[in-house]
């Protein structure tokens, strides 16, 4: 990795899910578009989604053996640590060679290690928190660091706080999406995160013998998770309207520029998109998420009547299929959700969040004495 005569090395770390990973894009790409001659590196895990996208847009790759702490048995809450504890030193040994001027905290598996390291060599650092409940890595890292982007004022005071109100980063893409499609055919969008939600597909497997006798039958597309895309495209085979299965959807933006009508889970980046592309949906909230801050979350977008909320324990074929029906009977009600989910928007969320970036890399002392133009200075480990 070669900088080049006054460039800036920027570390971005974290990653793991798309509710991380994207999100740090954005702010990537904005920061890559006001500094050409920056070097922008991420550092994540060896088996996340950015080991695939971040080559992919244009991003130098850094990994380490992460696993996550919750949810884990004892022996895999202590292997955590330990990797956690090796990413620590790994990190440290990387900084002290290339000597970053920023390190920006994403959220996910990597991103603790790699802002602590920057902190014992006195680099700056910030953190960006995606949620409205910010997570314990975030509520630890908040007081060390030198600048923490929060969603909301209400993520803010979980923070003590402390804390710049940016709104949620979306990619560039998000914020240029037009009104739905005016075909005559409802066109539905499902999925449940990056990884898929098994029991968003249950209850939309369940529900294509109801949506396939809606006249027209609505166009579905459907992204399932690696898991489960051969059941449930199976399932569809009978299904009399125009529909596409995939495990993982690269082109979200794309995809929520071609649907009148949404059904996801309620992570704070999935409702940051779909607030940028102004489309309404049937949430449906991860019931497992911590503190609830899915269920919270949705029902926050509910209030604003920019989305229909069904609980997951209450979510089956025939719920699903219904509410969808009663929406797809409802173009007006569609548009005003759609507005309304418009108004939620936060398009230069990317931007604060790049400015605050900025005034960091001008505002004192980062990470001094790094290589001089020329040298080269060691992958991670």
């Amino acid at each position: 990795m070669r900088v080049k005569e006054g460039g800036r090395r920027i570390v971005v770390a974290g990653g793991g899910t798309g509710g991380h990973l994207f999100p740090a894009l954005a702010v990537a790409d904005e920061l890559r578009r006001r500094h050409p001659d920056a070097i922008i590196a991420f550092i994540g895990g060896k088996r996340g989604l950015e080991t695939r996208l971040v080559p992919a847009a244009g991003f130098r790759l850094r990994t380490m053996p992460l696993a996550g702490l919750k949810g884990a048995s004892l022996p895999g809450r202590v292997a955590a640590a330990a990797a956690a504890a090796v990413g620590t030193i790994r990190c440290l040994a990387w900084m002290v060679a290339w000597r970053p001027d920023l390190v920006i905290g994403v959220g996910g598996y990597a991103s603790g290690p790699a802002v602590l390291a920057a902190r014992l060599l006195r680099v700056r650092a910030m953190v960006m928190e995606q949620n409205h409940f910010p997570g314990a890595v975030n509520r630890w890292l908040a007081p060390r660091v030198d600048a923490v982007c929060v969603p909301s004022d209400a993520a803010r005071s979980r923070l003590g706080g402390r804390g710049i109100v940016t709104g949620n980063p979306v990619r560039r893409e998000f914020t240029s999406i037009g009104p739905p499609p005016s075909g005559e055919a409802l066109s539905l969008l499902v999925f449940g995160g990056s990884r898929g939600a098994r029991s968003i597909n249950r209850a939309a497997v369940g529900a294509i013998p109801s949506l396939g006798r809606i006249s027209p039958p609505p166009r579905i597309v459907h992204q399932t998770g690696d898991e489960d895309e051969a059941s449930v495209a199976a399932a569809y085979r009978d299904y009399p309207g125009s529909h596409e299965v995939r495990a993982f959807l690269d082109d979200m933006a794309a995809r929520l520029a071609g649907a009148d009508l949404a059904v996801c889970r309620a992570g704070a980046t999935t409702l940051a998109e779909l607030a940028a592309a102004g489309r309404p949906a049937v949430l449906v909230p991860y019931p497992f998420a911590a503190d609830d801050h899915q269920r919270l979350n949705a029902e926050a977008v509910e209030d604003a009547g920019a989305a229909v909320v069904v609980l997951d324990r209450d979510l089956d074929g025939s719920r699903l299929a219904a509410t969808v029906a009663a929406l797809a009977a409802d173009p007006a009600r569609r548009r005003a959700m759609g507005e309304a989910a418009r108004k939620l928007a936060r398009p230069d969320a990317a931007e604060r969040i790049a400015d605050v970036a900025d005034a960091l890399l001008e505002g004192g002392a980062p990470g001094a004495g790094g290589p001089s133009a020329g040298e080269e200075a060691p992958d991670v480990p």
